[in-house]
C-alpha cells in the first residue's frame, strides 16, 4: 500500500500496555461511531489512555522513553481499524519509538505515518486544540475546513476600515471646528462690498458739491442782475446775457436736484459695514462647517455600507462553501456559532464551555472527515444536554468520540490505577 491512501477509517479496538500511566487497558468501539466515556478518579490514568491512543495515531507525543511507563522495558499501543488500514502498532523502549501499520490485504504499509497523516487531515484529532487558538487563527482554520477564501474580502475590509477611521476623524475635526464657531445673532446676511459703497458715497457727495456750487452761482447771478438793473442802459446787453445764463443754469439745477441721493443712509450703512460683514462672515463659516460635517458623515455612511456588503459577501461564500459547517459563520476575522436556532450567533469568546466544545467537534468533524475518531478532554465541562448533543453528532456522522470525565457515573470504561475495568 502506498502513502497516498486516504479513505474512511473507524476505530474497532484499542489495547494499551505500559504506556504513560497505563499498565493495561483495552477498549472496544462500535464501528458505526458514538460516544465512549472514559472515567475514573484523578490520577487513575484517564488522560494517559487518551494520550496513548492519540500518540498511536499522530505520533505527536515525545518519541522515546518519555512514553514508556516507569519501570517497564517495553510499551505498546495497538489500534484496530475498519478500513484500508486495519492495524496500527506503536511501541516504545528505552531506545526509542517504533510504528508499524498493516493494510486490509495483510501487507505492511510503507511510510505508515504519512498514511495516518493523510487520514487525520490538517486539523488533527483533538477538537480542543481549536479552543486554544486566537480568534484570528480560529477564523483561518474554519476557512480552511470550509474551503472558502476571504483573503480578497479581508484586504478590502481592512482598506475600508482604515478609510472609515480617517473619515470618522475628519467628521470629529469638522464637528470640533463647528462647535468653536459662534452663532451670530439674527438671520444670515449678505456681506457689504465696501468698494461699491465708497464709490456710491463718492458719486453722491460729488453731485451734492456740484449742486451746492450751482446754487451758489445762481445766487451770485441774482445779485449781479440786481446790480446790472440799476444801470439798464449800460448793462442792457450784459443783463440779457446774464438772464439767458440764469435760465439755462436754472434748468440744469432743477434737473440735478431730481437726481440727488440722501447720503445719510449710505453713511450709516458704511458706519455699520464692518459689523454686518463680520456677521455675514460668521454665518458663511458656519454654513461651510455644517456642509463639511455632512460631507464627511456621508462618507462614513457610504463606507459602512460597503463594509456591510463585505459581510454579506462573506455570508454568501460561507453558505455556498463546499465544506459548510452548520451554525458556523465568520465575520471580520471572528468565528460565530449559532448553538440554538432560537438564538443569534455569538463569537467563540462569548460561548459557554459546553457550546465551545460542541463547536470544536463540528469543526473537527468537518476538518478530519476520513479518520472517524476524536479525543475530547475535559468532558466534565459538558452538561447533560451538550453531552447528549455530542453523542448524537458522533452517532449521526459515524464518529467515535473518546471523552474523558472524572468519576464513575455514566461511563463506558473505568480506569483504576492504570488498568481498564
Amino acid at each position: 500500500m502506498n502513502d497516498k491512501i486516504k479513505s474512511s477509517a473507524h476505530l474497532v479496538r484499542a489495547e494499551v500496555q505500559n504506556v504513560l500511566g497505563i499498565r493495561l487497558a483495552e477498549v472496544k468501539f462500535d464501528a458505526d461511531g458514538g460516544l465512549i466515556v472514559i472515567g475514573g478518579e484523578n490520577g487513575a490514568g484517564k488522560s494517559s489512555l487518551l494520550d496513548a491512543l492519540r500518540w498511536a495515531l499522530d505520533g505527536v507525543k515525545p518519541k522515546g522513553k518519555e512514553m514508556l511507563r516507569h519501570g517497564a522495558d517495553k510499551g505498546t499501543v495497538v489500534i484496530e481499524l475498519a478500513g484500508e488500514v486495519i492495524e496500527i502498532k506503536r511501541s516504545v523502549t528505552e531506545k526509542g519509538a517504533y510504528l508499524k501499520a498493516t493494510g486490509a490485504n495483510g501487507a505492511e504499509i510503507k511510510s505508515p505515518q504519512k498514511v495516518l497523516d493523510a487520514l487525520i487531515g490538517t486539523f488533527g484529532i483533538d477538537p480542543t486544540e481549536f479552543l486554544l487558538m486566537t480568534a484570528e487563527q480560529q477564523a483561518k482554520r474554519v476557512q480552511e475546513v470550509m474551503g472558502v477564501d476571504f483573503s480578497d474580502l479581508d484586504a478590502e475590509h481592512k482598506r475600508l476600515f482604515e478609510e472609515r477611521t480617517i473619515a470618522n476623524r475628519r467628521v470629529r475635526d469638522a464637528e470640533g471646528e463647528l462647535r468653536n464657531l459662534p452663532r451670530p445673532d439674527g438671520a444670515p446676511v449678505e456681506p457689504v462690498i465696501l468698494s461699491d459703497l465708497v464709490a456710491q458715497l463718492d458719486v453722491a457727495e460729488k453731485a451734492k458739491r456740484t449742486h451746492e456750487g450751482a446754487v451758489a452761482l445762481l445766487e451770485e447771478i441774482k445779485n449781479n442782475i440786481e446790480q446790472v438793473r440799476t444801470d439798464i442802459e449800460e448793462k442792457k446787453k450784459q443783463l440779457e446775457q446774464l438772464v439767458q445764463n440764469h435760465n439755462s443754469l436754472l434748468d440744469t439745477v432743477n434737473e440735478g436736484a431730481k437726481e440727488l441721493v440722501d447720503t445719510a443712509p449710505l453713511r450709516e450703512k458704511l458706519k455699520n459695514a464692518e459689523a454686518i460683514n463680520a456677521r455675514a462672515s460668521a454665518w458663511k463659516r458656519r454654513a461651510e462647517a455644517e456642509a463639511k460635517v455632512k460631507e464627511f458623515t456621508d462618507d462614513v455612511t457610504e463606507i459602512e455600507g460597503r463594509l456591510d456588503g463585505i459581510s454579506f459577501d462573506r455570508l454568501q461564500r460561507i453558505n455556498n462553501a463546499p465544506g459548510k459547517i452548520s451554525g458556523v459563520s465568520i465575520d471580520d476575522g471572528v468565528v460565530y456559532y449559532l448553538a440554538d436556532e432560537e438564538e443569534d450567533g455569538h463569537p467563540v469568546s462569548e460561548l459557554s464551555d459546553g457550546q465551545r466544545l460542541r463547536l470544536a467537534f463540528e469543526i473537527a468533524a468537518a476538518g478530519s472527515p476520513d479518520l472517524k475518531v476524536m479525543f475530547l478532554r475535559h468532558g466534565a465541562l459538558l452538561d447533560q444536554k451538550n453531552r447528549m448533543a455530542v453523542a448524537e453528532l458522533a452517532q449521526d456522522r459515524g464518529y467515535t468520540v473518546v471523552m474523558e470525565v472524572v468519576g464513575a457515573n455514566g461511563i463506558d470504561v473505568l480506569i483504576e490505577d492504570g488498568v481498564s475495568k
